[in-house]
């Protein structure tokens, strides 16, 4: 039978065709290799069967092998073939290609921490962890902090990974010594008679016990331990040291210098009294003699933390940062847990531009001593300074929590409030200011000038008044009122303003002339013209005063003295194009031709009138408090007196 190809049969026939030579894929498009390589790698984590992901693997790198999926493949085999190297490149090239590959950023942080690069490795951890709950990224990042300077966060750590490493001697030996920085020296015991049990024989964990009854006040079961500890240990010099500290501190010098001896500690030294020596260089500012004497103190007491402290104080003060910042450090990591100790560290951080590692200080420094007004004000200033206003705020009311009666704290937090465009809250804080100190003149400022942006004129006059009461040559704030006085048309106001002003400068001249261009605008002419002379007796070549006066004799009708002024301050300044416009405007009759009185009073009267207009545009382009403010500056004229 002859099979007859009909549309459907050969459209099917094709279809077959198609299906088999080019593969099948729903949709319009093809589908991505490289996003399905990356969902494939998403999977493979779930996978424990080392053959299926070993075939996953296999497909990923043949799907899309220029990828981050195949990437990370490439990394993690180089990582397992031990080279650490090629595989942090690796790494790195996926997480460019694709920086949501957590376990990229886990695996790589690893690999950077093995090699002692702790910040960028924390960095990378961290991320890691944002993706998945890694117990090698937990355990990785607490022996990164454990160094004393954040615990709390070290232990957060420490338990998330001792969830899958129970018995990692490491990890409870890193908890417990976070537990002694914290001050939790029950919760420290438990820690050391574990590690105790774990490895018995451990000296380091029989004097941790030993220094955790120590810091407790329990100096006979930490004498007992050091001592039970040297038994099958006599060359231990570390703990001959700790047995003389802790009879040092019970009172019983003979038995603890001969522990010195055993320690190598020059027992020649009187460590108290070049501790003394210290003391007595510091209160004479020798900050260089005292660091000496201290640090001879510590030969003979190296473990006496006060004098470590005081040694630290000494190179701060020297300007011996690096120096102050080992010491402190140091300090930290052996237990001294006193606020002062990070406030002193935050301080010097931030003196170094380190203000990451400031902040924490602080923090810490407020962990120990949650009233410590000088780390709040550190905390305050460092977050307005990067722009954090939040945390800023949150500073500055816990100032106020402590310091409620302080005007600058008010301030402060006025401040910071209007960076963040809370104008109500910032007003409530301004006015606590001045209400504590009225005579805050930042206070009144601000007030002044919030209420003249919400119109609020009899409030904002007030404060500019007590800002010029308080400081009177601040020209801002005198502006200020003379254009709320203006907008008002307060004018008798801004003449009594004008004159108290002129009053306690009578000689200056610009006060002269900004008092006649009052009267101007008043009209009243003839004073205008009186206080406009003034101006320029007092200083004689001053273009815009001459400028004035002109305008002033041009608007009452004294056209020749008018142009007379117009020239001699076109002459002083020829740049200034006011005197030109207004020379132009004026038409002189000839005087031969006479006229009658009625006629020279009508002429005079529509010089004004027409005058009047070309230089007076209230609203325009010179409005009237613009006069007064901008006084000695261009003034245009934008019309010409029209010819008669």
């Amino acid at each position: 039978m002859k099979y007859i190809h009909t549309p459907i049969s050969r459209f099917a026939t094709l279809f077959a065709l198609l299906f088999f030579c080019c593969g099948f894929s729903w949709g319009l498009g093809k589908s991505d290799p490289c996003k399905e390589a990356h969902s494939t790698l998403d999977t493979l984590a779930t996978i424990t069967d080392s053959t299926k992901r070993t075939k996953m693997e296999e497909s990923i790198l043949n799907a899309c092998p220029n990828g981050a999926a195949a990437l990370f493949i490439k990394a993690r085999n180089a990582e397992n073939a031990s080279k650490p190297d090629y595989a942090i490149t690796l790494y790195r090239e996926a997480l460019a290609k694709d920086n949501t590959l957590s376990e990229a950023h886990g695996n790589l942080g690893l690999l950077l921490s093995e090699r002692g690069l702790k910040d960028e490795a924390s960095v990378e951890l961290t991320k890691g962890l944002m993706g998945r709950s890694d117990p090698r990224y937990h355990r990785a990042i607490a022996k990164i902090l454990n160094n004393g300077t954040l615990p709390s966060l070290a232990l957060f750590h420490y338990d998330e990974a001792l969830k899958s490493f129970p018995n990692d001697v490491e990890l409870h030996a890193g908890r417990a010594a976070a537990y002694v920085q914290l001050g939790q020296y029950d919760k420290a015991e438990q820690e050391f008679v574990l590690l105790k049990s774990l490895q018995p024989k451990e000296v380091k964990y029989q004097q941790g016990l030993a220094d955790v009854y120590r810091r407790s006040g329990r100096l006979d079961l930490a004498i007992k331990e050091l001592q039970a500890s040297l038994l099958d240990n006599s060359s231990n010099k570390e703990g001959h040291r700790l047995l003389a500290e802790a009879l040092m501190e019970k009172g019983e010098r003979e038995a603890a210098r001969k522990e010195y001896l055993l320690a190598g500690v020059d027992v020649t030294i009187n460590p108290e009294d070049f501790a003394s020596k210290g003391d007595g260089f510091m209160k004479v500012h020798e900050f260089g003699q005292a660091i000496s004497a201290y640090q001879t103190a510590l030969k003979g007491r190296p473990a006496w933390l006060d004098v470590q402290y005081k040694l630290g104080k000494a190179q701060m003060s020297a300007g011996r940062d690096d120096d102050a910042i080992a010491t402190l450090t140091s300090l930290i990591k052996a237990g001294f847990n006193d606020g002062a100790v990070f406030f002193d560290l935050g301080l010097l951080h931030e003196r170094s531009g380190q203000l990451d590692e400031a902040i924490s200080a602080f923090r810490l420094s407020l962990i120990h001593d949650p009233d410590n007004v000088n780390s709040h004000r550190r905390l305050a200033e460092i977050f307005t300074s990067r722009g954090s206003f939040t945390e800023a705020a949150d500073q500055y009311r816990e100032l106020l929590r402590l310091r409620e009666d302080n005007p600058l704290y008010h301030l402060s937090l006025g401040q910071v409030y209007g960076r963040m465009k809370d104008q109500k809250n910032a007003v409530r804080e301004y006015e606590a200011t001045v209400r504590l100190d009225p005579d805050n003149l930042e206070g009144h400022r601000e007030l002044a000038r919030l209420f003249m942006h919400e119109a609020q004129y009899s409030k904002a006059e007030h404060h500019y008044n007590e800002v010029l009461r308080l400081d009177n040559e601040d020209e801002t704030s005198r502006n200020a009122l003379i254009t709320l006085y203006v907008k008002q048309k307060r004018y008798d106001d801004l003449t009594t303003f004008i004159k108290d002003w002129l009053e306690k400068a009578p000689n200056d001249p610009q006060r002269h002339y900004r008092l006649g261009i009052v009267y101007e605008i008043k009209k009243e002419y003839d004073l205008a013209v009186t206080e406009y002379k003034k101006s320029l007796a007092l200083q004689p070549d001053n273009a815009r005063m001459m400028f004035a006066l002109g305008r002033t004799y041009m608007k009452s009708g004294r056209l020749s003295e008018s142009r007379e002024m117009l020239e001699a301050a076109k002459k002083a300044d020829p740049t200034f194009a006011g005197p030109q416009l207004l020379l132009s405007s004026i038409t002189y009759r000839p005087q031969s031709l006479k006229k009658s009185a009625h006629t020279k009073t009508s002429c005079a009267a529509k010089y004004k009138h027409t005058v009047h207009k070309t230089t007076s545009h209230a609203g325009k382009k010179h409005s009237v408090h613009k006069k007064i403010k901008h006084a000695g500056k261009k003034h245009t004229v934008s019309k010409s007196v029209t010819k008669k």
